[in-house]
């Protein structure tokens, strides 16, 4: 499949209910602290996976993406990935500040995997808030954030926002 840009927007947009929930606790694997769920588009066409990782000892260090899992071709690439801080370098300079990857049509096209459109953000500042602002980037519906994501929902990290 041959894959434009507003594709691959819509893939992030379109509205999702979560079909393998996450746990309800973060599993230590080495030194990051890891959980993972699987999305499906409202309409059945489309599968997601998201990956959720942080650090343990480095909080600031984490990473929340969502792959797509074409139906008809074998792999999946990741759309979207919010990270936060983790570490500088002169060939990387957004390490040094929390900021998004996407992915463009012209590298998933070529066969490239990884998302080399990076913004820095002030979105968020740190892994709640960087799961919330993901949770809503990707459009998960208001009752599967409910009902699993229910300690971010409550109070105002959504900015008062409530279920319709």
């Amino acid at each position: 499949m041959i894959y434009t840009d507003e594709t691959l927007s819509q893939f992030i947009a379109c509205q999702k209910r979560i079909t393998q929930p996450p746990q309800k606790k973060m599993r230590l694997e080495g030194k990051h602290l890891r959980n993972e769920m699987e999305l499906e588009s409202l309409d059945g066409n489309h599968r997601f996976r998201v990956f959720m990782r942080q650090h343990q000892d480095f909080s600031e260090n984490f990473s929340i993406g969502m792959e797509y899992l074409p139906k008809d071709e074998p792999g999946s690439f990741c759309l979207l990935r919010c990270n936060g801080v983790h570490g500088g370098h002169r060939v990387h300079p957004h390490h040094l500040s929390c900021h998004i990857h996407r992915s463009t049509s012209d590298d998933v096209n070529a066969g490239l995997r990884v998302e080399r459109y990076i913004e820095p953000t002030d979105l968020y500042a740190d892994f709640r808030g960087a799961l919330c602002y993901f949770l809503r980037a990707v459009n998960v519906q208001e009752t599967d954030l409910f009902r699993h994501f229910s300690s971010l929902v409550q109070g105002d990290l959504f900015e008062g926002e409530t279920s319709q």
